[in-house]
């Protein structure tokens, strides 16, 4: 009896002494329905959410690339440059000004010439009307395109549907596409001698007509579609 009582002390003695397993403390943070839920909801998702094509754009280009609402800018008339009592000779001139994209550019130009410090230098803009040649601002094409011109406004009449518009450098024009289901080969063109839209041509390609406006110089647009056509504004 002894020994048996010995033995049955040693076993518990020894079952207490074997390492337990500490039991799973639960994350109070995840709750395993709201978890399963959250994934079969994306799983969801991603299956009816729709797929983009790889082809195209993620950003939408705004119509034509231009502003709507050009700024309305003071012109540059006249200034006066006053000159030190030491000053004798003009030896340089620099003009910094802004370009179409934003950036700042320095032009110089080389001077050599006495000068008198009580008169001050003058940098003046005039706008200077070219009465050489006669000047074209309302013609038509074919009894399709109505032009009419006023400055930097072209009104264009014309049934047919622009297809679309976009610029070409050197020299600076800005190009017009319309729609045409006509087999009519028609070209033309007229210099107008104006400011800003010098010429104006219109040429025949496979489904379409192409209007080109020859341009002065660079300059950034704003078109809108109108019943009777477009109007443009250059600025």
């Amino acid at each position: 009896m002894k020994i048996f009582s010995l033995f049955l002390i040693f076993a518990l003695s020894a079952f207490a002494n074997e390492p337990q397993a500490l039991p799973q403390i639960p994350d109070i943070n995840v709750q395993p329905s709201t978890q399963a839920t959250q994934t079969q909801s994306v799983s969801e998702n991603n299956s009816t959410k729709p797929t983009r094509n790889p082809f195209e754009s993620v950003i939408t280009p705004k119509q034509s690339g231009q502003i709507s609402n050009p700024p309305k800018l003071d012109l540059f008339t006249k200034t006066t440059l006053n000159l030190p009592s030491s000053a004798r000779k003009i030896k340089k001139i620099a003009l910094s000004y802004q370009n179409l994209d934003g950036s700042i550019s320095t032009m110089e130009q080389e001077l050599d010439g006495n000068i008198d410090w009580h008169f001050p230098l003058v940098l003046i803009q005039e706008v200077q009307a070219n009465t050489a040649l006669p000047t074209i601002s309302n013609f038509d094409f074919h009894n399709i395109f109505a032009f009419d011109i006023d400055k930097k406004n072209l009104i264009l009449k014309t049934p047919l549907k622009l297809i679309r518009d976009f610029t070409l450098a050197s020299p600076t024009r800005l190009i017009l596409d319309f729609k045409s289901d006509s087999k009519q080969n028609l070209q033309d063109s007229i210099t107008t001698n104006l400011p800003v839209i010098n010429e104006v041509k219109l040429q025949t390609h496979l489904d379409f007509y192409r209007i080109t406006l020859n341009l002065d110089g660079q300059y950034k647009y704003s078109l809108k579609t109108t019943k009777e056509g477009l109007e443009i504004d250059f600025y």
